[in-house]
């Protein structure tokens, strides 16, 4: 892979991914623009400025998924006026002597004096809130992972005619961050391969930082940096060395009710020796499971 493609392939991983929202109205009237993780019979969990709530659907009015943006909020309300009329909107700007409301048919002014009742005592300035008692907490340890993986590889350069394929597995401990988006941690893995002048292997030892762009099925990326140590056996002769190692990893991830995590992508990495540098890409495997 060239250098160009994998640094275009690199900035390409850092832009932002919008994620997939709804809105969801509760019967109280309170709206939020959220990312809806996971739906149950009884209840759904939803992720709102990068925090976890377990809403019970007894609860929730409607989901609506037309609507979509960023983490927001705010009130739908209902005012009855002099003439009959019953309106149902978000109220958007209170003027001296009439309000603003966005209705499901568009905008609409009404005065003050017309209003006859509303379904609330006062008009609340600030947005709302999800109310602190959906707060989920899924436990302490909920956010590290132990897992496996394997991978298949093709190398690149001079390397493709000595070992073109390698094989290899491992397993890997790691670390969500609050926002549950960034992750951390360590991987070690063995591989191998045969080739037209004998036979190589690698241990390899990795720390990494990753991304996901989602909490249920989504983009990720991975970047990190360690060390390879890789032997060389042909016939009687054996060589070994040390060497420092460069990874990108990207692809789709898929998160299970049981808070595991598969991962399938592809991984490009480097064990740096000058002109000797062992390149490889290929297609990796991995399932991580929540301690």
């Amino acid at each position: 892979m060239p250098k160009t493609t994998v640094v275009s392939i690199f900035w390409i991983l850092l832009l932002p991914i919008p994620l997939l929202s709804f809105e969801i109205l509760l019967k109280n009237g309170d709206a939020f623009i959220s990312e809806v993780i996971t739906e149950e019979p009884s209840h759904i969990i939803v992720q709102w400025k990068e925090k976890k709530y377990k809403i019970p659907r007894s609860e929730i009015q409607r989901l609506d998924p037309r609507k979509k943006g960023a983490d927001s909020s705010y009130r739908y309300s209902e005012w009855k006026l002099t003439d009959g009329t019953v309106l149902k909107g978000i109220l958007i700007e209170k003027k001296e002597n009439k309000l603003v409301l966005k209705t499901e048919l568009g905008f609409a002014e009404i005065e003050k004096n017309k209003i006859l009742s509303q379904n609330f005592e006062e008009t609340f300035s600030e947005p709302p809130q999800i109310p602190e008692q959906y707060l989920f907490i899924s436990g302490s340890s909920s956010n590290w992972r132990i897992g496996i993986y394997g991978i298949g590889s093709y190398s690149w350069g001079a390397w493709s005619h000595s070992f073109p394929i390698t094989y290899g597995g491992g397993g890997f401990v790691e670390k969500d961050t609050d926002s549950k988006l960034w992750f951390y941690g360590f991987s070690s893995e063995l591989s191998g391969g045969k080739g037209n002048h004998g036979n190589i292997s690698l241990w390899s030892q990795s720390f990494y930082l990753g991304r996901n762009y989602g909490n249920s099925s989504s983009p990720y990326w991975i970047l990190g940096a360690g060390a390879s140590s890789i032997t060389r056996t042909y016939e009687d002769e054996k060589t070994s060395a040390l060497t420092p190692d460069l990874i990108l990893e990207f692809g789709w991830s898929w998160k299970t009710n049981t808070r595991s995590e598969i991962r399938l992508g592809v991984r490009s990495q480097c064990s740096l020796d000058g002109e000797s540098s062992l390149c490889r890409s290929g297609v990796k495997f991995s399932w991580g499971f929540a301690i």
